[in-house]
C-alpha cells in the first residue's frame, strides 16, 4: 500500500472509529498487515477469514468462547471476510466502546431498544447468551444423571 494510501485510510479510520487516535489506527492497521501477512487464508489477500480471526482472538485475548458471533460483529459487510476498516472500527468498540455500542448489535429489529424478542432471537442463535451471569441451566451430564435417579428411583417405589 502506497503511503498517500496509508494516510488516506488512516484518515478515514480515525473518524469512523472513534475510541482510537491516528497514531493508533496507524499502529492498528500495521497489526493488520503483519498478521495477515502471517496468515494461510484463501482471503489473505483481503482480510481475514472466520479461522483466522478466531485464531486471533485466540492468541492474543485468550478468547474461547462466542468467537463466531465476535466475527459476525466485525464482519459487517457479511462476505465471511474482515477487512481492514472491520478490523478497526470492530476493534474500536471491542477494546473499548461503550455499553450501548456493544449491546447494540442485539437489537435484531433496529428500533433502538433491547426487547425481549431481540433478547429471545439472540438467545436463539447463542444458547451462552442465557449464562452470561453465571450459570442457570444445568449441564447435560447432570440432568441426565438427576433424570436416572429421580425417575427410576420413583419407579422403584
Amino acid at each position: 500500500m502506497s503511503k498517500k494510501r496509508l494516510q488516506q485510510l488512516v484518515e478515514s479510520l480515525s473518524r469512523s472509529a472513534k475510541h482510537f487516535n491516528k497514531g493508533e489506527v496507524e499502529c492498528l492497521v500495521g497489526l493488520f498487515d503483519t498478521l495477515l501477512g502471517a496468515s494461510c487464508s484463501r482471503f489473505a489477500a483481503v482480510g481475514f477469514d472466520r479461522g483466522a480471526f478466531c485464531d486471533i482472538l485466540h492468541r492474543v485475548f485468550g478468547m474461547t468462547e462466542l468467537l463466531d458471533r465476535v466475527f459476525r460483529a466485525f464482519d459487517r459487510d457479511n462476505d465471511n471476510c474482515i477487512s481492514v476498516v472491520e478490523w478497526v472500527e470492530g476493534l474500536s468498540v471491542f477494546l473499548r466502546g461503550t455499553l450501548e455500542e456493544r449491546i447494540k448489535c442485539k437489537d435484531c429489529d433496529h428500533d433502538g431498544k433491547l426487547s425481549f424478542a431481540d433478547f429471545e432471537e439472540a438467545v436463539k442463535k447463542e444458547n451462552l447468551l442465557l449464562e452470561a451471569f453465571g450459570p442457570c441451566l444445568p449441564d447435560i451430564k447432570s440432568t441426565i444423571a438427576f433424570e436416572r435417579r429421580t425417575f427410576q428411583e420413583s419407579r422403584k417405589l
